[in-house]
């Protein structure tokens, strides 16, 4: 009946709760309606999750599971947010996400770094009235603390190319080392690596990850002590292209 009466309402996706998640007929009938599907898995099994996305991925395969722990509130070493990487692991082609239970924000703030796609909290306006609830749930402007905290984490999680930023160039110029001459070296000499140091100098010049590539190359001009050892100097360099 809730799923007719729902349906009727037009609303935006269906939320299974823990409770109905291992009712495999009430999963099929709420699936064929086509609706978007959240479902939380608090205590169920792995074995009983793979059996509802092989319920519900042929009828409708727009659905997310929530890992979650039915307790209220919950206590943090039973949270087991590492299972939201088991399911992403196990689930590869839906999205994955959190239903909390905890006091505060933290951890929800912690699935959404693991790379939770939705996040399930409840909200109160009195977490001292009556009902296991309340205790859980987050108060209005813990919601917007959350949301907002939600959305820094997302800004945070960035690239997962590692390169040299333009925010990092002030920073670079500043603190960035340069390869430079241990020792004068004269004109003609060819490199050792006890004729080299790496310090911050002025211009710059090879960066310290060069230094082994400098071994065994001739410099056409006389360095001093500390100066900086530059393209100029070395004899038929031949500038490396980053890929």
């Amino acid at each position: 009946m809730a799923v007719e009466f729902l349906h009727e309402l037009d609303v935006p996706f269906f939320k299974v709760g823990s409770g109905d998640t291992n009712n495999f007929p009430y999963l099929e009938k709420t699936a064929k309606k086509g609706r978007p599907m959240v479902i939380s898995s608090g205590m169920q099994s792995m074995n009983t999750m793979h059996k509802v996305y092989q319920i519900v991925k042929p009828i409708n395969p727009n659905f997310c599971f929530l890992q979650c722990t039915s307790a209220y509130p919950l206590q943090p070493e039973d949270v087991n947010l590492r299972v939201i990487s088991a399911y992403q692991s196990a689930f590869p082609d839906i999205p994955i996400g959190y239903s909390g239970h905890e006091t505060g924000i933290a951890i929800s703030v912690a699935a959404v770094a693991m790379g939770a796609k939705v996040v399930e909290r409840h909200v109160t306006l009195d977490k001292t009235w009556k009902g296991s609830d309340h205790q859980a749930s987050l108060e209005p402007n813990e919601l917007a603390e959350l949301v907002k905290a939600i959305r820094t984490v997302e800004k945070a999680m960035g690239s997962p190319v590692k390169k040299l930023l333009p925010c990092e160039m002030a920073c670079n110029e500043k603190l960035g080392k340069s390869v430079v001459a241990k020792v004068t070296i004269p004109e003609g000499t060819v490199l050792t690596l006890d004729m080299l140091t790496v310090k911050v100098g002025e211009p710059k010049g090879f960066p310290p990850e060069a230094i082994f590539d400098l071994v065994g190359q001739k410099v056409k001009k006389n360095i001093q002590e500390d100066e900086t050892i530059t393209e100029q100097a070395v004899e038929n360099h031949v500038k490396k292209v980053k890929c």
